[in-house]
């Protein structure tokens, strides 16, 4: 056997810091003297004492200096946090967050922190956590013991083998800190320091660029990341490895032949859209629900907006002010007065202008209007009509740009509205989104004469041909460079009412690809080759005032999807539905924190922003292990926009609506509970029950 390298010893130094607690199990045996404090120990001694003299500057050099400590108590704090949390838990959290971000300069411990805070509401994912811990200890424990005996290779094969099982499990919950722990120790159990001849270094590369991936992603830059980003630097060098796990390796590359092939290149012209199903687009805003569309604020008569969506384009968007009580005007050059009228006379509207400077300037068009006085919000009446203080302008894209790329028609419509035709998608957290969601708005094409519209991205279908398309001057022309690209098939599964538009999007080289699964759901979508995940979708019915809708959202367990050449991939989603939700135990009572319930989909996907279907569950509380729960509390829901609570001010907000209000059922003082929520039949889902938890 090859004398062990420096690089094999600190790799095995640091395998052995994983499992604190088994390592005091081992130490702390009937008869045996108590142990020395080692410098775990001492760390959290240490890291307490300062919190207690409230010396942040001090706490940051502690842990600058003891960095494999630091992290050591972070996972312990983390395994309290996920499973009963305590204010001292939260304090030491929060202090070693602020350490870490001074000392280190990186927002790990704080990404770390918000993972398990999540986890710690998801029992389903709290368990598995638990579970892939206790197996890696075990996988752990025998590499050890191989290791310090007989050192035979077909242990050291299965302990790699167990460990890329156990990163892909933690991986797929989100738990990237120890799918990079898991990557690293299987690298060791092929590379060349313990194995010698019987090395394999290529799957040595592999791990330790999984785990050079994984540490990156949550900012643990410290001296193990950068052994391991040595070796992997070094095994690449030498020919043993693909492209870094950020490229994507099994994603689709064009062919540099096709690069000699002339792009085509069109000048577009513009086009109006006249109504909101003009064209069925993969946007959320396209029905008459015109109470939830983006919307420009303007105050008393002399105020002003803009569309935020628009950011700076040269100087900026188009201003809209406030002329009279019954009018706006648009501000196209920013010297403070209306160049266009907008009459608000609580009808739609199609409002063409021109934006931007120079070359780039161009044609855009939005369709606007106004709220009633008697109007309907989530189902309850309420006043949206302007007044002398406020006016709400509703607005959605009716700007397009049209061309031929050689014999067919291409349209490209603003839909996330920020003025360029042809942009990547925005994001909006929307406060009736649950907390960390954020909505994508998405440009869109259209091939040909059709009316379905797909997501713009970076490669496109037309015509049975694939092109790489870009927009240039802000959409004024659109070039479509042909490439050749092996693809495969992505194909939607769904269990339940299908979504109108449900999107995928691509990673590493492909994460300017989007692509509609329901443009072709019995045939599935041709794809480039490469690794998907879900990115935003819709479910949606009824018409006008009865439309029921909602986003479809990724969580943080929901799977990716790799695609090969000439295969299909099956993308499973919807029913059976579930619930997530917090809940907060008092003396005498169980609440569920109505703000936090979320309807979850089979793959984990999450659906948010539900229109005329908030969920209103009833809650069931049960000691564990029981099989019935209590009598069941159907939890409120604001069933009055204008009730005014004793102080004289509205009691609810718009965002209230979304989802059900905090509700409790009560318990005995000091009894271990958990709750199930149920709701038998949701106008848009049907039937939706959560696991206890």
């Amino acid at each position: 056997m090859k004398s062990t390298s420096r690089y094999a010893l600190f790799a095995l130094a640091l395998l052995t810091c994983l499992c604190p607690a088994a390592r005091a199990a081992q130490a702390g045996q009937a008869g045996q003297n108590p142990p020395k404090v080692n410098k775990d120990d001492e760390f959290r001694i240490k890291f307490g004492q300062l919190i207690d003299l409230n010396a942040a500057e001090d706490l940051a050099k502690l842990v600058r200096a003891n960095q494999e400590q630091a992290i050591n108590y972070m996972d312990i704090l983390g395994d309290g946090l996920t499973v009963a949390n305590t204010e001292k838990i939260e304090q030491h959290f929060q202090a070693l967050i602020r350490a870490w971000k001074e000392g280190m300069k990186t927002a790990f411990v704080e990404k770390e922190y918000v993972f398990l805070s999540d986890v710690s509401q998801d029992g389903a994912r709290r368990n598995e956590r638990v579970r892939l811990k206790g197996a890696f200890n075990v996988t752990l424990g025998k590499f050890h013991d191989n290791n310090n005996g007989k050192k035979l290779g077909l242990i050291y094969e299965q302990s790699g083998a167990d460990f890329i099982s156990q990163g892909a499990a933690f991986e797929a919950i989100g738990d990237l800190y120890y799918a990079a722990r898991c990557a690293g120790a299987a690298a060791v159990c092929y590379d060349q320091d313990y194995r010698g001849t019987d090395a394999n270094l290529a799957k040595a590369c592999e791990q330790y660029g999984r785990a050079v991936h994984c540490f990156e992603q949550v900012e643990l830059l410290y001296i193990y990341y950068q052994q391991l980003k040595d070796k992997y630097d070094k095994l690449i060098k030498d020919g043993f490895g693909a492209p870094p796990p950020t490229a994507d390796p099994g994603a689709a590359v064009p062919d540099p032949k096709a690069a000699a092939v002339p792009p085509l290149t069109t000048k577009m012209t513009f086009e109006m859209i006249k109504t909101v199903d003009e064209f069925d687009r993969p946007s959320y805003y396209c029905d008459e629900v015109y109470q939830i569309w983006p919307a420009v604020y303007l105050q008393a008569k002399g105020s002003a907006g803009q569309f935020t969506s628009m950011e700076m384009i040269e100087k900026k968007g188009p201003t809209l002010l406030r002329t009279a009580a019954a009018q706006l005007s648009v501000d196209l050059d920013h010297n403070g007065t209306g160049d266009k009228t907008i009459p608000l006379t609580g009808n739609a509207a199609v409002v063409d202008l021109t934006i931007g400077e120079g070359e780039t300037q161009r044609p855009w068009a939005f369709l606007c209007r106004t709220g009633i006085q008697e109007d309907v919000y989530q189902g309850l009446k309420t006043n949206l009509q302007p007044d002398d203080n406020q006016v709400i302008l509703y607005t959605i894209n009716a700007a397009s740009m049209v061309g031929m790329l050689g014999t067919t028609k291409v349209r490209v419509l603003d839909d996330n509205m920020d003025g360029v035709y042809g942009s990547e998608p925005k994001n909006w957290n929307f406060r009736e989104l649950s907390n960390n969601a954020a909505q994508p708005d998405m440009d869109s094409i259209v091939i040909g004469d059709g009316k379905r519209a797909r997501p713009w991205g970076q490669y496109q279908e037309i015509a049975g041909a694939w092109y790489e398309m870009a927009a240039a001057k802000s959409g004024l022309e659109l070039t479509a460079t042909p490439v050749t690209l092996p693809t495969g098939t992505l194909r939607i599964d769904y269990k339940g009412d299908a979504p109108l538009w449900l999107v995928v999007k691509g990673t590493g080289t492909l994460e300017k690809c989007y692509f509609d699964l329901m443009v072709d759901p019995k045939k599935g979508v041709n794809v480039p080759v490469g690794t998907y995940a879900l990115f935003c979708g819709e479910m949606r019915n009824g018409k006008k005032a009865q439309t029921a809708k909602s986003l479809i959202l990724p969580g943080p367990a929901t799977p990716r999807w790799p695609v090969t050449a000439g295969k299909e991939t099956v993308v499973k989603l919807g029913a059976p539905y579930g619930f997530d939700f917090m809940s907060e135990v008092g003396d005498e009572k169980i609440t569920v924190k109505g703000k936090t319930v979320t309807i979850t989909g089979s793959a984990g996907e999450r659906y948010d922003r539900t229109w005329n279907c908030a969920p209103r569950p009833e809650m069931s509380a049960r000691k564990p292990g029981q099989k019935k729960g209590g009598k069941p509390e159907r939890m409120g829901i604001v069933l009055d926009l204008q009730e005014v609570g004793e102080d004289g001010v509205q009691k609810h907000k718009f965002e209230d609506t979304w989802r059900p209000l905090d509700t409790s059922v009560p318990i005995k003082k000091g009894e271990a509970v958990e709750v199930q929520l149920t709701e038998k039949k949701n106008k848009l889902f049907g039937e939706i029950e959560s696991a206890w938890k």
